[in-house]
């Protein structure tokens, strides 16, 4: 089923990509991005992490864009319980709708979106209570996700940016990276 859900929503972003390139007689992608996310769960046994977050996006709209994004764990968040070392691992494929709002060279980009997100771990990342800690997490499943970010022009073809996404009650990210336009 999980095959199934993540094969959907693969051809659900590449059909509608397809479709936004064929309105404009232009490139499917108009954008793409590369950064670092600092990751952050709700327990405070764990320690940050941090993903890798790939992004490429399509203008629809004057001020609007659809974006696919991906992110994966790197260096996993960590916690000591009862003696042992335990680790989340996260990733992520979403479809994003953004407003870009230019003041200048900033930019002020709100997003919310669709994902898929699979986050496993052997300790309970939704609480601080011990006792139900010992409760493992392993979900695979659609969530929403939603966030806001800052970018700045370098060029005409560069940004760099920062993005806070939240993935539902699961993970918080605070992204850095750099954009380039086609």
């Amino acid at each position: 089923m999980t095959k199934l859900i993540t094969a959907f929503i693969i051809s659900l972003i590449f059909n509608i990509t397809m479709y936004a390139g064929q309105n404009n007689q232009e490139s499917y992608i108009d954008y793409v991005s590369v950064g670092l996310a600092l990751q952050d769960v709700k327990n405070d046994k764990f320690d940050q992490g941090a993903a890798l977050v790939l992004n490429a996006g399509k203008d629809i709209y004057s001020d609007m864009s659809i974006e696919v994004e991906g992110a994966v764990s790197v260096s996993k968040p960590e916690a000591k319980f009862n003696g042992q070392t335990h680790d989340i691992d996260f990733w992520s494929l979403g479809l994003y709708g953004a407003y870009i709002w230019k003041i200048n060279k900033l930019s002020i980009k709100p997003r919310i979106g669709l994902v898929y997100e699979s986050i496993k771990s052997t300790l309970g990342i939704h609480t601080n209570d011990e006792s139900l800690m010992a409760v493992g997490t392993n979900k695979k499943d659609l969530a929403v996700s939603g966030g806001i970010g800052l970018a700045y022009d370098v060029s005409k073809n560069y940004k760099i940016y920062t993005n806070y996404t939240k993935f539902e009650d699961d993970i918080d990210h605070l992204t850095f990276g750099a954009e380039y336009k086609f």
